[in-house]
């Protein structure tokens, strides 16, 4: 596992692809640190994935040694921490078969101690665990052609981060949906008082005066006696012989001509 994807510096012991560099399936050298490093996920391109996280938000960690071998270059070797099973005894674990060097100790007291790690060729996956063995040896202690790089002085590195002794910022865990409860109605606070509709109340209508305004009768003036003769002739076919008595101007029945009761109209 390299520590700067990409970069320049690759210390990662390749015991898997017999078609890159320096592959072997034997690694020996002095160990000089011992880490936690956040683990990653895998990809097919064989660059570091993605930073791993547990459910409650804290970093997955896995275990790294870094071993010098007898040319003076650094080899790392990551590996899972052992499980509960394992720790019973159970199954078997490179961490606990490591773990078991230091006479189960510490896993400390490896630095500074030469040991061989080897493997099986072969294709292993979850069903099929790749089988390890460790061993100590008596030789050594090989030492570095420079100076130890900083990124293996600190006890945790983590995946945003070259080297780092503190803890990282993980992701919030997500929160499990709520659904939006709806409102409930709340009854106001003090008694609800409908409002009673306004009585209707009639305007009084104020009629206007008629614009019409009755003319006096105008009396009408009395006709010559001899014309009226002279019409009822004409009407009748005969002549009127029935004397006509003017009554004075005065006479208060009308105010103007009264008529005998012998009239034939």
């Amino acid at each position: 596992m390299s520590i700067n994807p990409g970069g320049a510096a690759n210390y990662s012991w390749n015991y898997s692809k017999p078609d890159k560099p320096d592959y072997s399936t034997t690694l020996v050298g002095t160990v000089i640190a011992i880490q936690e490093v956040q683990k990653r996920g895998y990809t097919m391109n064989g660059q570091p994935g993605q930073p791993e996280f547990w459910p409650d938000g804290n970093p997955k960690m896995n275990i790294r040694l870094a071993l010098v071998t007898d040319t003076g270059d650094i080899r790392t070797f990551t590996f899972q921490p052992a499980s509960k099973a394992a720790r019973m005894g159970q199954k078997r674990s490179v961490h606990m078969d490591l773990f078991h060097l230091t006479g189960d100790t510490d896993m400390m007291n490896l630095v500074g101690k030469t040991i061989a790690i080897s493997t099986q060729e072969g294709h292993y996956g979850q069903g099929n665990p790749r089988p390890w063995t460790v061993q100590l040896l008596e030789v050594g202690p090989y030492q570095l052609a420079g100076p130890l790089p900083a990124e293996f002085k600190a006890p945790q590195v983590l995946a945003d981060s070259a080297t780092s002794g503190g803890q990282v910022v993980a992701p919030a865990p997500q929160q499990p949906y709520q659904p939006v409860q709806p409102q409930q109605y709340q009854q106001p606070q003090y008694p609800y008082q409908p409002q009673q509709p306004a009585q209707f109340q009639p305007r009084p209508q104020q009629y206007a005066q008629p614009m019409y305004q009755p003319q006096p009768v105008q009396p009408q003036p009395a006709m010559d006696p001899a014309i009226v003769s002279a019409m009822t002739s004409q009407a009748f076919g005969a002549p009127v012989t029935a004397e006509v008595i003017q009554q004075p101007m005065s006479d208060p029945v009308g105010g103007g001509q009264v008529y005998d009761e012998d009239m034939p109209f």
